[in-house]
């Protein structure tokens, strides 16, 4: 009777899922795969940085380490990721990648966004709205990780998220699909609550759309939000805004 062949390490024909936003997952041919902490941050690193020199990696993964044992830890990794998981890396003598097998989820959300951002001002008002919501469903990356890397990378996919829906909600509104519009502005004051270019977005859309007393709610609790969190108040842009119908209701 022929020995059944383990599923570990997986296959290089075996399709490989990396995901990380909402946390690190790796799955191959539909099955999760574990993989040690250093593991995990090494993958994570070729996803999001791509082709990359070994040194520079050994570097940025164990900083406190010197350039010796840095690459020694990185040799290390590498080989236990292999046990794990063949053909997910590939590597050169003095570069790094993750192989095109890698299919990733921030590829995804990098997409819609720059779609988002590029696309036509004709294009279907339906698909941007959808796209849209679709961009605004997705997850941070790697909550809970607080490498500088991580946190640079979060905060470049962010710009882009918000940035995006910042676009959609205006070309919505220039089509007039309003509520879409400000469902898609919201969605960007969620991913960035600091963010005033989303709330602008958010009070022109209630403008748009007759709800003066809406508007002034939101500016209101955005002011706050400033107050309290960071000491500062809104600009004189945003209050530009809501003061002519803040002076009605005085007079």
């Amino acid at each position: 009777m022929a020995r059944r062949r383990s599923r570990t390490p997986a296959q290089p024909d075996q399709p490989i899922r990396l995901t990380l936003l909402g946390g690190w997952e790796l799955h191959a041919n539909g099955e999760g795969v574990a993989m040690s902490s250093n593991g995990q941050r090494l993958l994570a690193f070729l996803a999001l940085r791509g082709r990359t020199q070994r040194d520079y990696v050994a570097g940025v993964l164990w900083p406190e380490s010197d350039d010796q044992s840095a690459l020694a830890n990185l040799r290390t990794t590498l080989w236990r990721v292999r046990q794990r998981i063949q053909g997910a890396v590939i590597s050169a003598q003095h570069e790094i990648e993750l192989a095109p097998l890698v299919s990733l989820d921030v590829d995804g959300l990098v997409a819609a966004g720059r779609y988002l951002v590029h696309q036509d001002s004709t294009d279907s008002p339906g698909d941007c709205a959808e796209i849209g919501r679709d961009l605004a469903g997705h997850e941070p990356l790697l909550p809970g990780w607080y490498d500088d890397w991580v946190l640079t990378e979060r905060e470049r996919l962010q710009q882009l998220q918000v940035h995006a829906l910042e676009v959609a909600a205006e070309r919505l509104v220039q089509s007039r699909h309003l509520a879409s519009a400000l469902e898609i502005a919201q969605a960007a004051t969620q991913v960035e609550p600091f963010r005033e270019t989303a709330h602008c977005a958010v009070v022109k859309v209630l403008l748009q759309q007759a709800n003066p007393a809406q508007a002034v709610r939101h500016y209101q609790r955005y002011e706050r939000l400033l107050d309290q969190e960071l000491g500062i108040e809104p600009s004189n842009h945003l209050r530009d805004l809501v003061r002519p119908v803040l002076a009605r209701a005085r007079g």
